[in-house]
């Protein structure tokens, strides 16, 4: 079997992966809910006592725009692998991925997008609702040309926040307890990425600097994109700026393995 047919194989079995578990997916969609209703209710909260009609750049209608896709986006790029691969580096299960033909960087890559394929149907149905309803209330105006690149920066924030956790998970080569660290980073990727509350919160000083880290890339810019905070120019400018790191991060996952392998026992497996 080639490489090809191989890893389309392996595509195959994570979308075969997806479908087997998709009660679990709804499950995790109705999860996602929760917190997103806190929030309705904070911002609720807030903005009828605040007095005024926009807080950090948003007015209500758009803050609750927000809180919705963000909360769906980071749903739909959250990885879920980074236990399995610190039990591969801790009991021998990287073995085999070392004498045959296949690396374990394509396998995760293709079982990653294979079962995010059914997962992207689900969600572009609840997204064309969404935007359904904020275009009626006057909230988002739709246009196709955001809609297209929206597209765009969705894919690329799914590959850049899988490389990010990848290159994470390489730290399971040198720590004996991983779980904890796993949660506290993922929170932390989290929170800078804007997917819990938009960066603008932080403050403008907070925002500039952000703009040089690859997190605002995965949840905050596609956000933006779509609901049309961000302008046209920036739009285009951050789909570059998130291939550019998209390439980074490449190299550095592929850097980043290499050297912690050379710490690998490969004992049990």
């Amino acid at each position: 079997m080639n490489r090809r047919k191989l890893y389309t194989a392996i595509f195959s079995m994570g979308v075969q992966h997806s479908m087997e578990y998709r009660f679990h997916f709804f499950l995790s969609l109705i999860g996602a809910a929760f917190p997103i209703l806190v929030q309705y209710f904070i911002w609720t909260a807030v903005y009828r006592n605040s007095g005024q009609s926009a807080l950090f750049s948003y007015s209500y209608g758009q803050i609750i725009l927000y809180t919705i896709l963000a909360g769906l986006v980071s749903k739909l790029i959250s990885t879920q692998f980074e236990q399995q691969i610190a039990d591969d580096i801790k009991n021998g299960g990287l073995n085999k991925y070392l004498i045959k033909p296949v690396s374990y960087f394509g396998y995760r890559l293709a079982s990653f997008f294979g079962q995010k394929v059914i997962y992207y149907g689900i969600t572009a149905l609840l997204l064309v609702g969404i935007i359904w309803i904020a275009s009626t209330r006057g909230v988002l105006e739709v246009q196709a040309i955001r809609l297209v690149v929206f597209t765009f920066t969705l894919w690329g924030a799914l590959l850049l926040n899988f490389l990010i956790v990848y290159c994470i998970c390489a730290s399971a080569f040198y720590l004996h307890e991983i779980s904890y660290f796993f949660v506290i980073t993922g929170l932390l990727v989290n929170i800078l990425s804007g997917g819990m509350f938009p960066l603008e919160i932080f403050g403008e000083s907070v925002v500039k600097v952000l703009e040089y880290t690859p997190f605002p890339y995965t949840i905050y810019f596609p956000v933006n994109v779509l609901s049309g905070k961000t302008e046209a120019v920036g739009m285009y400018q951050g789909l570059l700026i998130q291939c550019g790191w998209i390439l980074l991060f490449f190299g550095l996952s592929r850097l980043t393995w290499r050297v912690s392998m050379k710490k690998y026992s490969a004992v049990g497996g």
